[in-house]
């Protein structure tokens, strides 16, 4: 058995030995959140909860196998049987199943953003629009506008007027675009990744038999990084919960970073409204930052207008202060990135101990052209996902094919691959 008192602080162990029912879990940043979700599942497995009746939606599926890794060790059982990983993943398994109550094959095909892309495009010369005259958007906008409206729930003229008001006179065309776009992929017997949660949500809220079957099964539902889920996401949870109530939500309203994706960070501001009788945990002792790091984000957050309030405290010993610097623009931001590393190098610091952190890749291109400038030696380690790569996607097509033979994209792009077809 597992001595949680020792290996767990007191705010830990009371999230990890606490009963069911809904709960919500407020971890700040650096507050052993992983910890407490792994040993939540250990203590389920010890307390008699069977694997396959465990649901752990993460936000990778990387962060799912390391966690249920580290429960194996701990309970030294086979834990298999979880069904873990993001909700893309957990969708996908549940439509390989029940995908034929939509309308669809089970054996449909995945696309992805270049994929979608193309069928946009194929779309679009269909429907006879010349981009050129009307300076029409690119197909990757408007599989952005669609993605958007989906996952906000809002609609396509909504985002368009919201997000892109220079193509507002256009929406006519744009929504025609869209409504041939989901005919098209029903034809193809393919989804995109914004499909598999939206008709994941819809089988359940459409068959309450599989609903049934399916709530029934996960008896335990417990969610990493939710203050970074949508609304969708954040209805499938609801909807397997509905029976048992069973869910334990865990992640920190002050951190959710994806709202250009659809990511509604109320759903974790409301989740009390949601849940009048959930009960509510803070994690608030940080492990990973000095004092004045957290001071420094304390001051930050404070100043959010709607946030349940926190105040994180340092284990570590006192550090440096950071610095706080603000830049004109992203070209004066550049510049002084590259000066300091300049000035760092002179110093005496090797440029293999320097790194330049950022929230998105587009954002390192200022920076870059900076570095090239001064002549400052650089890699960059984000880019295209693995999948993606045009050489990988040239091996998938094959697979594509024979799973699916009616993947007219993964079939395009297998035949260009022979001379003379």
């Amino acid at each position: 058995m597992i001595e949680y008192e020792k290996e767990l602080n007191p705010e830990q162990y009371r999230v990890v030995t606490e009963e069911g029912g809904p709960l919500l879990v407020l971890a700040g940043a650096g507050s052993g959140k992983t910890r407490t979700l792994t040993y939540r599942v250990a203590h389920l497995l010890e307390s008699g909860v069977r694997p396959e009746s465990i649901l752990l939606a993460t936000f990778t599926n990387k962060a799912a196998r390391s966690m249920l890794n580290r429960v194996e060790s701990l309970v030294h059982c086979y834990t298999g049987k979880i069904m873990g990983g993001t909700f893309h993943s957990i969708a996908h398994r549940f439509l390989r199943s029940y995908a034929f109550r939509l309308g669809y094959q089970n054996s449909f095909s995945i696309v992805d953003s270049e994929d979608a892309r193309q069928i946009i495009a194929q779309v679009m010369a269909e429907l006879k629009i010349d981009t050129k005259l009307t300076k029409f958007p690119k197909n990757n906008i408007i599989a952005e506008m669609i993605g958007l409206a989906l996952n906000t729930e809002d609609t396509l003229e909504e985002v368009i007027a919201s997000r892109y008001p220079f193509f507002l006179h256009l929406s006519q065309e744009i929504h025609q675009i869209a409504c041939r776009y989901e005919q098209k992929k029903k034809d193809l017997s393919v989804m995109d990744f914004d499909d598999l949660l939206i008709n994941c949500r819809l089988l359940l809220r459409q068959h309450t038999d599989i609903l049934q079957t399916l709530s029934q099964r996960f008896l335990h539902v417990l969610v990493d990084e939710y203050q970074d889920t949508n609304i969708i996401q954040a209805d499938i949870i609801d909807l397997l919960a509905t029976g048992h109530r069973n869910l334990m939500v865990v992640g920190d309203d002050s951190q959710s970073i994806y709202s250009f994706r659809g990511a509604n960070f109320e759903n974790i501001i409301h989740f009390p409204e949601r849940y009048p009788d959930c009960k509510i945990f803070k994690l608030e002792t940080n492990y990973r930052s000095t004092p004045e790091i957290l001071h420094l984000a304390n001051l930050s957050i404070n100043n959010n207008e709607n946030q349940f309030p926190k105040a994180l405290k340092a284990v570590r010993s006192k550090g440096m202060r950071p610095v706080m610097v603000s830049a004109q623009n992203v070209l004066k931001q550049a510049d002084f990135v590259a000066q300091r590393i300049a000035e760092l190098s002179r110093s005496g610091v090797p440029f293999s101990e320097m790194a330049v952190l950022y929230r998105a890749h587009y954002h390192s291109m200022e920076v870059q052209m900076e570095f090239v400038r001064r002549d400052i030696p650089f890699e960059i380690r984000s880019g295209i996902r693995f999948f993606e790569q045009a050489h990988i996607k040239d091996v998938t097509s094959y697979m594509r094919v024979l799973v699916n033979p009616h993947d007219e994209l993964a079939w395009r792009r297998l035949l260009m691959m022979y001379p003379k077809i």
